[in-house]
């Protein structure tokens, strides 16, 4: 029983407990000693359903009831590390300390005081930015003959290192992802970027002396959403969906989405002013692509460049319209569009979305709206910081409580 429950994250039942005896029994009649009937039963326990899935119990009524204590000290240790409850944990659970509140939040601190917590949510800044992408990066060698696997490498160290220090080194409230002015890499990096190498390995670099980069949308991370033409259309679409919990419709099937490369006299921002004035494209592309007319000076793999490639002179100005809002709101940099962002409400909000879907590992519905509304006003209350979000939301009844499906 000890054992199981160890390893399925909860007690066993009688059903099971008999059901793994019969294994050892079964090896007892083969003239197998302990250790091989013991290793027999943990064979078993890990191909069980309840080892390989977090299985939780369904009524089938359609009522939302308390998470049971072991199915809560599951999902708390999944969210906050990403694995198994330990032992404290579970002794919460028997002692029946995981149905109040208070000492549920006295486990989430002891938790995030874990180095495991760090570790997992480094996943979360890589889910939310798909850097999985990188690994699949194949630049045109003729625009970017200097690119190597290393480089993507380099990228990704680049923003965890970063989120890590925001949210873990500084406590700093998460908005300050979109303008912080530092960033971490390495030598290689460095110079792609244009500053000068220092070190060898991955060093921090204070920013404030180049403005026109500090902040996610500025890390090669994600600049390389817009493929080799830095495209306009992929970069806004980006920051429309992911920074701004935004939509807008898909083009029409019969509309060529093919990238339009730049050439002389035929800049990026040339081809999307086109495509604004164009009345059949324009009031879909004028929600998004202004997103990314601050990016412009920042080519396909994030390098910084005045001019472009046949010389066309670059920009980073522009005007932007949240959703929601109703007046454009203008700037003259790239760090201004940083600044705009990180100040909005939208944007605060979409990173409590966005850590609530990761959390949940799930997508997010119109009925849960209301309750990551107060997730999102208990986690700025407590500054925004990742450990005041992830407190809020492990301390919501979207974890503490269970809905469970009715029967068909």
């Amino acid at each position: 029983r000890p054992m199981g429950k160890w390893l399925l994250r909860g007690p066993l039942t009688d059903h099971e407990v008999d059901a793994f005896l019969a294994i050892a029994r079964a090896v007892a009649r083969e003239g197998g000693d302990t250790h091989e009937a013991v290793g027999f039963v943990i064979e078993a326990m890990l191909q069980s359903p309840r080892f390989i899935y977090r299985i939780e119990r369904q009524r089938g009524d359609g009522d939302t009831r308390p998470a049971d204590p072991y199915e809560l000290a599951s999902r708390l240790s999944y969210i906050l590390w990403g694995g198994p409850p330990d032992r404290p944990l579970l002794a919460a659970a028997d002692a029946g300390a995981l149905r109040d509140r208070a000492q549920v939040a006295q486990q989430v601190r002891r938790m995030l005081d874990d180095p495991r917590a760090v570790d997992h949510s480094l996943s979360f800044i890589s889910e939310w930015l798909n850097l999985g992408r990188l690994d699949y990066l194949r630049p045109h060698p003729a625009h970017f003959p200097k690119w190597d696997k290393q480089l993507a490498d380099d990228m990704r160290v680049e923003t965890r290192a970063f989120f890590k220090e925001i949210a873990w080194t500084q406590r700093r409230p998460l908005h300050e992802l979109f303008n912080a002015q530092f960033t971490f890499a390495t030598p290689a990096l460095a110079k792609h970027y244009g500053l000068s190498p220092q070190g060898d390995g991955v060093t921090r670099y204070d920013l404030t002396g180049t403005p026109a980069r500090g902040g996610l949308l500025t890390q090669g991370s994600v600049l390389t959403v817009g493929g080799d033409e830095a495209s306009m259309v992929t970069r806004g679409l980006f920051v429309l969906h992911n920074v701004l919990r935004g939509t807008v419709d898909d083009p029409p099937p019969c509309v060529d989405t093919t990238p339009v490369p730049t050439k002389p006299g035929l800049s990026q921002r040339a081809i999307a002013e086109a495509r604004l004035a164009n009345p059949q494209c324009g009031g879909c592309h004028a929600q998004f692509e202004p997103f990314a007319f601050g990016l412009e000076k920042f080519d396909g793999l994030g390098g910084f460049h005045e001019t472009d490639h046949h010389g066309n002179k670059l920009r980073d100005d522009g005007a932007i319209r949240l959703p929601g809002g109703l007046e454009p709101i203008t700037y003259d940099s790239a760090a201004q569009l940083m600044d705009l962002l990180a100040a909005s409400a939208r944007v605060r909000e979409t990173i409590t979305w966005k850590a609530t879907q990761w959390a949940l590992g799930r997508p997010l519905t119109d009925e849960d709206a209301d309750a990551v509304g107060r997730i999102h006003k208990a986690a700025q209350a407590g500054g925004g910081t990742y450990e005041a979000t992830m407190t809020a939301i492990v301390t919501s009844e979207l974890v503490l409580m269970t809905r469970t499906e009715t029967n068909p």
